[in-house]
């Protein structure tokens, strides 16, 4: 048992971006989220669900890149 739990804690530990990673994809972020955002924004073919979604995924993305940030 207590093996288990090493292994366990091991694989979620393995589970977090590296500070190289995460720098890119900081960069990768501040490069694309604003203009993308402006575009749906502005896109009158997607109807309210479409936009939603698509500008949650840009939240979310930003979610998780603090939460990476704060880790490292």
């Amino acid at each position: 048992m207590k093996k288990l739990l090493i292994l366990a804690g091991l694989a979620l530990g393995s589970c977090t971006p590296t500070r190289v990673y995460t720098v890119a994809d900081r960069a990768t972020f501040d490069a694309i989220a604003p203009a993308y955002r402006d575009y749906v924004i502005g896109d009158a073919t997607l109807d309210v669900q479409q936009r939603e979604l698509r500008l949650l995924s840009v939240e979310t993305w930003r979610m998780r890149l603090e939460a990476a940030e704060v880790r490292k």
